[in-house]
């Protein structure tokens, strides 16, 4: 038998109240040549039993000791049989046409590394995560995702399809102290690699108090911006020439504590507020807004400005003064 076109990994721990409808939503895509790996990650409920209950030779149950996320879907990867491999969580659902669409972009794109869609959402806590909803869902372009790469994680996991060889060149998934999705991403953009999306929605994901981005350390403030200092500073020209902040608020102070650890040189902060003008962070002079495009020029560029409004309002300063964004200007919140 003939190796499939597509193989759906799907990482499982106790999901046994939602796991029969997110194989549901696999097994009823109207792309019909796929392999689903489901893989148990050390269940203690009824998910390997009701995994198992679908009689479709498409499916293989796989089982391990629990390890988490992260290496249960490397190990369903390394089983994989197929050059593309769609992401899928247990508790989400894939709409029908999801891999058909997603399989035809990545043929009729082969510059292409990775290919997401459109996500809404189920059961949202509260408004953040509708928020950011909305706002991956405003990423459009490969541009657009490449360039906000700084800001959150430009793409939702669970929503993606990407070839094997480009998974193959970045290692995988690894192992880290952060989210080891926005990591994979920011590793294969820093690889020149492109990640597309189909104007369509592809998934509906399942939000709750329970889940990963909730819950565990990786996803901790402290850790997100932990992973953004080391992704930047891996940057040449951020390691050659350092770095300016826009904003000395409790946001720019992190992010320039964080790269000094990294070894990268902080030399300047930009910022309104007058009490902070003048003052030395870090060892770095506070200059004010006046000085914007002056001082520094030659610096990497790195907003980190919280408010409402105020990337686009240090964006618009910063393309107005010739910064390029990708090159010497970053927007990180």
């Amino acid at each position: 038998m003939s190796p499939p076109a597509i193989s759906i990994v799907m990482p499982v721990f106790n999901a046994g109240g939602t796991i029969a409808e997110a194989i549901e939503s696999c097994l009823g895509q109207t792309w019909s040549s796929f392999e689903l790996i489901v893989m148990l990650d050390g269940c203690t409920d009824a998910s390997g039993q009701i995994a198992r209950s679908f009689d479709d030779s498409r499916i293989r149950v796989l089982e391990r000791e629990h390890r988490g996320v992260t290496e249960s879907a490397a190990e369903a990867i390394r089983a994989a049989r197929a050059p593309l491999i769609a992401r899928m969580d247990a508790d989400d659902i894939s709409h029908p046409t999801r891999l058909a669409r997603q399989e035809a972009f990545l043929v009729g794109h082969p510059g292409f590394a990775v290919v997401s869609g459109r996500v809404t959402i189920l059961d949202p806590v509260g408004e953040g995560m509708q928020r950011y909803v909305k706002w991956v869902n405003s990423l459009i372009t490969d541009e657009d995702v490449a360039r906000e790469r700084f800001v959150e994680c430009p793409v939702i996991q669970p929503s993606i399809m990407v070839r094997r060889e480009a998974l193959d060149e970045v290692a995988g998934y690894r192992q880290c102290e952060w989210a080891e999705d926005h990591d994979l991403f920011l590793r294969m953009l820093r690889r020149k690699m492109r990640i597309g999306k189909v104007d369509d929605v592809v998934l509906s994901w399942r939000d709750g108090f329970e889940r990963l981005t909730r819950r565990h350390p990786a996803y901790r403030e402290e850790q997100v911006w932990k992973m953004k200092a080391h992704h930047l500073s891996l940057d040449d020209r951020v390691i050659e020439k350092g770095v300016a902040l826009c904003g000395a608020g409790p946001i720019g102070k992190r992010l320039a504590r964080l790269l000094q650890d990294e070894g990268i040189k902080i030399n300047g902060f930009f910022e309104v507020n007058p009490r902070r003008v003048g003052q030395r962070i870090h060892g770095a002079e506070v200059a004010g807004a006046q000085d914007f495009g002056k001082r520094w020029r030659d610096s990497v560029l790195l907003g980190a400005v919280g408010l409402p409004g105020g990337r686009e309002r240090v964006r618009k300063l910063a393309l107005d003064e010739g910064y390029l964004e990708g090159v010497d200007f970053w927007c990180c919140c």
